[in-house]
């Protein structure tokens, strides 16, 4: 199964949303409980090193491809969340 890692930041409101939609979804959708998804700081990782490309957060990328960047929608959270769980 492949695997989501969220690049983020505490204070970012597009983030907050983005995490807000991934905790929301997992509790409406239960068969959304079994994506993984890392979850990056990118303030507060030690020694963090942006992936390229990166410009923008938040950001998803699966495995070490990015899928989407900055704002982002539930519908679009929830299409990647199912595309990793096929």
């Amino acid at each position: 199964m492949a695997k989501i890692t969220l690049y983020h930041f505490e204070g970012c409101p597009a983030c907050q949303d983005a995490k807000a939609w991934i905790a929301q979804l997992q509790s409406e959708k239960p068969e959304l409980k079994n994506a993984v998804i890392e979850m990056v700081d990118v303030h507060k990782t030690p020694g963090f090193k942006a992936p390229a490309p990166f410009q923008y957060v938040p950001t998803f990328f699966v495995d070490e491809r990015k899928v989407l960047e900055g704002n982002v929608s539930k519908d679009k959270v929830e299409y990647l969340m199912r595309a990793v769980l096929q």
